[in-house]
């Protein structure tokens, strides 16, 4: 990282900056070019590292690039203010924060592992907890959960001081 006071070492401390992200955007490998679009996902940290859940329908392009090739990237940011600190316009700048990593997606077959990746997605998003049982089957059958087990993931953070 370039400018290495902008890091975010401490994994606890990226993890708690990825979960303010309201999304993140997934980097596959498409066919002429990389294919990024941004989903909805859960996170939590296990013993081996960072553990990224999302979920989509049973078909369509991300499933097809992902059984092609299971390498992803992904990345989510906050930006926290915009303002002027310096003669308009080239004194724009920003307040922001940032998670950036690469990992290896996986369909989650497995109907225990796939309600706990929906239940870490939901939590994301709702203090709510949902036994499994709340679970509709129909609505199931109709998702499929992917998992990314990250290899590599940096954060990056500039808050100035007037901000915080």
């Amino acid at each position: 990282m370039r400018k290495s006071e902008r890091e975010i070492t401490d994994s606890a401390e990226k993890l708690e900056t990825l979960l303010r992200c309201e999304y993140l955007t997934l980097a596959l490998q498409g066919e002429d070019a990389p294919y990024a679009l941004p989903v909805n996902f859960g996170a939590e940290a296990v013993q081996d590292g960072l553990v990224l859940y999302f979920h989509c329908a049973v078909e369509g392009k991300k499933l097809e690039l992902l059984r092609r090739d299971a390498r992803v990237g992904f990345c989510a940011a906050r930006q926290l203010r915009v303002f002027n600190k310096g003669a308009a316009p080239c004194g724009f700048t920003t307040d922001y924060e940032s998670i950036c990593g690469k990992g290896r997606a996986e369909i989650v077959t497995d109907e225990a592992e796939r309600l706990h990746g929906l239940k870490v997605l939901l939590s994301h998003y709702t203090p709510q907890e949902f036994a499994d049982e709340a679970f509709s089957g129909h609505a199931l059958a109709l998702t499929t959960v992917v998992k990314i087990c990250v290899d590599e993931w940096t954060g990056k953070r500039l808050v100035r001081p007037e901000f915080a």
